[in-house]
């Protein structure tokens, strides 16, 4: 079984997230298929244009940043000199409206129908079928995609049967999760729980080394944007000189405040979380475990975590992603503009 895709997760996460599991899911699953099918064919975004946005001078890059800050699972990493960003985009705008009891028409149907003429074999078949074969039927990421897709719209009550076959006819190319669930999947299996963000131990343990970095450092999120994440965006931080001699770029128009904010301190989480998990990883035996849900607040010690390496990690993350970010944008607006918007 690939540890990329395990079977449990896609109803796990449904279970652990109602309002939204499904629907990102299958979010997730329509871009992965147009994403793969649009590398077969060059003409599929063209064709979703026409199709789904005839009408549209423009579109809206929040709808892309919105989906990505929801949560950290199933976030995909677009490709550049593609059109990844804006098949996320129609996928997530697919979705939407599919969810919206006030929308007007069916935009699944496209999808189906892109499935059922690129791929006829996949609609001649019945997946709640005892004897079907997923590896019989799956050769590429765009048909793994689009076989999952079936099964989440048109056969559920058979999706727990099939998922171990998913895993078995999965390949890393398809790039289900990626490395985005390592860290948290390392925390579940340590603390012995599921979905540990959930957990309030768990909220409570990544809020507390955050708290005790930033009081090392006397400081807080606010008067971090306000000093010392001015230098590190406009390129004055001395550990970022390299960079200029390849080339780089002062960033002064950030997200609005309150998206920094939340990006800081999920950088930080992550950073504080990162670092534990690379002291923890030695003493994950069950013999060997010093640290456990129920006694962290006495066992965690200055030597589990170093605060300098959490406060560097979190800073270089909130740059990197404060750059991404641009980057991702600008590179969805160089896909419209090569479609005609």
């Amino acid at each position: 079984m690939n540890q990329l895709f395990s079977p449990e997760l896609i109803p796990d996460y449904m279970h652990a997230h109602p309002e939204y599991g499904v629907k990102r899911i299958l979010t997730y699953t329509v871009y992965r298929f147009l994403s793969f099918a649009g590398k077969e064919d060059d003409t599929l975004a063209a064709y979703i244009k026409e199709t789904l946005f005839p009408m549209e001078d423009a579109l809206d890059f929040s709808l892309i940043s919105d989906y990505l800050a929801l949560d950290p699972y199933f976030c995909p990493i677009p490709e550049e000199d593609s059109f990844d960003a804006f098949f996320l985009y129609t996928a997530i705008s697919i979705l939407e409206n599919a969810f919206d009891e006030f929308a007007l028409g069916d935009e699944l149907a496209i999808i189906d129908d892109l499935i059922l003429t690129k791929y006829p074999v996949l609609g001649s078949v019945a997946l709640d079928d005892s004897d079907i074969r997923l590896d019989a039927l799956i050769g590429s990421g765009a048909e793994f995609y689009a076989v999952l897709y079936l099964a989440l719209t048109r056969y559920p009550s058979a999706l727990g049967s099939l998922l171990p076959q998913f895993g078995a006819a999965y390949h890393d190319s398809y790039q289900f999760t990626g490395d985005d669930t390592a860290l948290y999947d390392f925390m579940d299996e340590y603390f012995e729980t599921k979905n540990c963000m959930l957990q309030p131990f768990f909220v409570e343990l990544s809020n507390t080394l955050v708290d005790a970095t930033l009081g090392y450092y006397k400081t807080d999120l606010e008067t971090l944007l306000a000093t010392e994440v001015t230098g590190l965006l406009n390129g004055t931080v001395s550990r970022f000189a390299v960079q200029k001699r390849f080339g780089a770029l002062g960033l002064t128009r950030l997200p609005d405040h309150d998206t920094c904010l939340a990006l800081l301190s999920e950088s930080f989480r992550y950073a504080a979380l990162y670092e534990l998990r690379s002291n923890l990883f030695d003493y994950h035996l069950e013999e060997d475990r010093l640290v456990t849900a129920d006694n962290w607040k006495d066992t965690i010690r200055f030597h589990f975590v170093q605060y300098q390496h959490i406060y560097e990690q979190a800073l270089d993350g909130f740059y990197a992603a404060v750059l991404s970010r641009k980057l991702l944008r600008a590179e969805f607006s160089e896909e419209l503009k090569k479609l005609g918007f």
